[in-house]
């Protein structure tokens, strides 16, 4: 399965997604002193097993996309929906909850766990107890490195995939999302420095690279890198160095790589069969979601030499926009074609990220 580890960095983020108050919903906190997590829990504290079906969701960062999160709720089905995150607080639990209420599809219970001891953690018993018992489960932003170190290898992880595979609804936003592909850029090895589209361009092997690959599997995740806060960041240039590197580093052919890549304020929320449409938040500026496909390999993609890397297939969905990941084929968006000649990105349509909806 995994060949390659590739180590660690730290990079907050705090969700900004609206979080409603809930006065009359006072989270239950259990922290035992020897646990390598912090559990807060509203609703019942009794677990109830529901009947699930299988959504994922790609959320780029930012505000939260009520939409997103409704469709897990619906998913869900009044089960016991999980956060999991490395650093923040609770601020999901009432959200959610609320949310979900408001939908008229109140859940049993939404929980966060905020882990403490990455490497701990992942062989938690109590911890797994409670994947094994979640009927939806969302990683929130933060830090994906430190998902990586908590997830790789461990029973938490098999616990996780097995959930997926029995057709519970799972996603995340910002590092939740950047866990999602078959590759990952974990950030480990650039420690607090932001790997930007220059760096990436310029050398494609510089020290701030470094990836994870195969950790969650999801029905149509193959061959996919992701990327999050994507034009918010100018993150393109980036993001094709990843699927050359992919390329070059043999986890893929030359016409075999593909990625997602995700704006702020928008989501893609797959189905099991594979099909996907785009949800954003209203009021949102840029908000779209892209999808990448290889068509040969990199000319130049070497340490210390810019990237050349020609002919890459992109699609641009927006608010409302479907795509199919099965067929790799789209409805409602900009179809264009990037090139990378000596670092530089030139774009079929003029622009880099592919101009307004049609």
């Amino acid at each position: 399965m995994k060949k390659t580890k590739r180590k660690k960095s730290i990079q907050k983020q705090v969700i900004t997604g609206a979080v409603l108050a809930a006065s009359l919903l006072l989270p239950i906190s259990a922290s035992a002193a020897s646990a390598p997590y912090t559990l807060y829990k509203v609703g019942s504290t009794a677990d109830k097993a529901t009947s699930t079906s299988f959504g994922q969701v790609y959320m780029g960062g930012g505000t939260d996309v009520d939409e997103a999160f409704k469709w897990m709720i619906q998913k869900a089905n009044g089960g016991d929906f999980l956060v999991i995150r490395a650093t923040g607080t609770d601020a999901y639990n009432s959200y959610i909850y609320e949310l979900a209420k408001s939908m008229g599809k109140p859940l049993n219970s939404v929980s966060t766990i905020v882990v403490n001891d990455l490497i701990r953690a992942g062989s938690d018993s109590s911890l797994i107890d409670k994947i094994n018992k979640a009927e939806g489960i969302f990683f929130a932003g933060g830090n994906q490195a430190d998902y990586v170190d908590f997830l790789e290898g461990s029973p938490a992880l098999t616990a996780l995939n097995n959930r997926i595979n029995q057709g519970i609804p799972f996603g995340g936003t910002s590092a939740g999302t950047m866990i999602q592909g078959d590759h990952i850029y974990d950030s480990i090895s650039a420690g607090s420095t932001t790997l930007d589209s220059k760096t990436a361009l310029n050398n494609p092997y510089s020290s701030l690279f470094s990836f994870t690959d195969y950790l969650i599997q999801t029905p149509h995740n193959n061959n996919i890198q992701t990327d999050t806060h994507f034009e918010q960041r100018d993150r393109m240039g980036r993001f094709l160095t990843f699927l050359a590197r992919n390329i070059q580093d043999g986890e893929e052919t030359g016409t075999t790589a593909k990625g997602i890549a995700v704006n702020e304020q928008s989501a893609l929320l797959v189905e099991k069969d594979g099909s996907a449409k785009v949800v954003t938040q209203p009021g949102s500026t840029n908000a779209a979601v892209y999808l990448a496909k290889t068509n040969m390999a990199p000319t130049t993609c070497v340490s210390g030499q810019p990237l050349t890397f020609n002919n890459i297939s992109i699609y641009k969905l927006f608010n409302g926009s479907t795509f199919n990941l099965s067929t790799w084929t789209g409805s409602g968006g900009v179809a264009y074609t990037l090139n990378v000649n000596g670092g530089v990105i030139t774009s079929s349509v003029g622009k880099i990220y592919g101009g307004n909806q049609p």
